[in-house]
């Protein structure tokens, strides 16, 4: 079954605070969103067709990426819209109906092989696939000015690559925007769709604020030094 994957890139990256994108930030000498297509490269192959959305205020810088660093391996670049989902909705636009698609962040560099494979795996099977790991500190529900403790033994925080039919995913995104949609599973189960957990990776971070690239910095000093 044919594999595709939309890297979502559509944010200016404000809460960085450096001059430059977060995706396009370097670690170790390449931006970081090279990073993240070299480990899906590496988990499914050459094969893989690659839809990158961005804010078109990056897309020529991009392309001087890769003249500088040299090609993503991206097929189409595609511009972001409002929110996420409509950004999603655009990049799923240059898709057929048949395959699977994963949708990823382009900020979440250090998702492991074995995460990559198995979500496009149990999607293939199932119909979709979403990573997710144990909550690790305590939680707290507010409501008014009290609050109360949560049971997080059965919670789970939620990762990408979140992976799926694409056309019972294009189905699902053809119900339209709501403000409660967080994420592509929340698309995909309002739908009236099944959502089906696979166990994600707890190296896989998010790398939104300045805290996180430190991280993100300290990791791949890590992986090199292996």
């Amino acid at each position: 079954m044919k594999q595709y994957l939309i890297l979502v890139a559509g944010g200016t990256g404000t809460r960085m605070q450096q001059p430059v994108a977060k995706q396009f930030l370097l670690l170790k000498g390449r931006p970081l969103m090279w990073w993240t297509l070299q480990r899906f490269r590496e988990a499914l192959g050459q094969e893989l067709e690659v839809v990158l959305v961005l804010h078109e205020s990056l897309v020529q810088e991009f392309h001087n990426l890769e003249n500088q660093y040299g090609s993503a391996g991206v097929k189409h670049v595609v511009v972001g819209g409002v929110e996420r989902w409509h950004s999603v909705l655009n990049g799923l636009h240059t898709l057929p109906d048949a395959g699977v698609v994963g949708i990823h962040d382009a900020v979440r560099p250090f998702v492991s092989v074995s995460t990559i494979q198995a979500c496009y795996e149990t999607a293939a099977s199932s119909g979709s696939a979403v990573p997710v790991v144990p909550v690790k500190d305590s939680i707290r529900e507010v409501h008014g000015a009290g609050s109360h403790a949560v049971v997080r033994d059965r919670l789970r925080a939620v990762q990408t690559p979140q992976c799926f039919d694409i056309q019972s995913l294009k189905e699902a995104y053809g119900t339209g925007f709501r403000e409660e949609f967080t994420d592509d599973a929340s698309v995909f189960e309002y739908a009236g769709r099944s959502i089906h957990l696979v166990d994600g990776d707890f190296q896989n971070i998010k790398i939104t604020t300045p805290e996180d690239l430190i991280v993100a910095r300290a990791f791949v000093e890590s992986n090199s030094s292996d």
